[in-house]
């Protein structure tokens, strides 16, 4: 079970999955409260400055 925030809105809510929208006003920005946190994705090696693996990588 997942606890979520909505920045905009406020409203709390739970999901089984992970949430991508808030099911009141489907604002996109959500404070993860509770459960289990996403895992990053992993360093491809192809990486650049601005990637999600932060662009530090020495490939």
């Amino acid at each position: 079970m997942h606890t979520y925030q909505c920045a905009e809105c406020g409203k709390k809510f739970e999901t089984e999955t992970f949430a991508s929208k808030c099911p009141s006003c489907r604002c996109k920005v959500l404070i993860h409260l509770d459960g289990e946190r996403r895992r990053a994705k992993k360093c491809a090696g192809g990486c650049r400055p601005g990637c999600s693996c932060g662009g530090g990588c020495s490939h």
